[in-house]
């Protein structure tokens, strides 16, 4: 893989692919250009601590603007992260009287090849992105720790996933797939892919979709410690029978499992699309 520019520390001059100006309070900026744009590129954006906004725009090339937090701790003696008080920078046992902590510029890389660019950020500080990307690119975002993904008006095949946070998709065109493990899953699509299935699940959050009045789905509606609501005209469908398997011998046990989800069709069905929480409700919206 073709390595574009690493942002560790502030650079002076980026290649001819990208262009970098260094703004006020340490916020990085770089614009990258896919290397075919004349077909629909992919981005891919993980990070370990910050949130991720991804914006389409009428554009051929890729904007990256990149703040870290003032307050992220990288393990300093008297600090609040993760190495607070242990390490080799504990050991140091320097005074701290009258110092003041100086915020580091965003470190993070970004590399293109073959018509996919990947950003990466550090995994000890915390980021927040705003990225600006051609109107159909496809998208692969994922984070972990204390940060939103949210997206608005891009169409492509994309991949979410979040585990402390929420994801938020609007003006979505194409196919999603989003999970999230501690927050909400609010997606709206104003266009569906033909032919491919979706599925919007959370573990303990809210998940809420819209989708266009004409979809054609089968759905798999379900929420363990909640309720499911929709304005769709449902086709409810009885659940599928489940294979009975009986083993047993003198003193043996038997076991049956009723899958609680609701199964129906709207216009019709077509793919199947999930919905599915453990702690919370699922809506499912009828858009224009």
């Amino acid at each position: 893989m073709r390595l574009i520019r690493s942002l560790l520390v502030p650079a002076a001059i980026i290649t001819a692919l990208g262009t970098m100006a260094l703004a006020q309070q340490d916020v990085e900026r770089v614009t990258v250009k896919f290397s075919d744009p004349s077909r629909p590129g992919k981005l891919r954006v993980h990070l370990t601590m910050g949130g991720i906004t991804v914006k389409g725009a009428n554009r051929n090339d890729v904007a990256i603007e990149a703040r870290p937090r003032a307050d992220t701790s990288r393990g300093y003696v008297g600090g609040r992260g993760r190495g607070a008080g242990r390490g080799r920078a504990n050991s140091d046992a320097a005074p701290m009287t009258g110092l003041r902590r100086l915020t580091q510029s965003a470190g993070f890389t970004v590399e293109e090849e073959n018509n996919e660019l990947v950003v990466a950020g550090s995994f000890n500080q915390a980021l927040d992105f705003d990225i600006q990307v051609p109107a159909r690119t496809n998208l692969q975002l994922s984070a972990i720790n204390d940060g939103d993904i949210v997206v608005d008006a891009v169409e492509g095949e994309h991949e979410i996933n979040n585990v402390n946070g929420p994801v938020t998709l609007t003006k979505i065109a194409g196919s999603v797939v989003a999970h999230a493990v501690n927050g909400k899953v609010l997606v709206a699509l104003t266009r569906v892919t033909p032919d491919k299935p979706m599925a919007f699940t959370s573990l303990n959050g809210v998940v809420d979709v819209t989708l266009p009045a004409s979809t054609k789905a089968a759905l798999k509606l379900r929420s363990d410690m909640g309720d499911v609501f929709t304005d769709f005209d449902l086709q409810l469908k009885p659940a599928a029978a489940a294979p009975i398997q009986d083993t047993r011998r003198s003193g043996g046990r038997f076991r049956l499992e009723v899958n609680n989800a609701i199964s129906g069709a709207i216009n019709g069905g077509g793919p199947e699309f999930e919905l599915r929480t453990f702690t919370g409700n699922v809506y499912l919206r009828k858009g224009p």
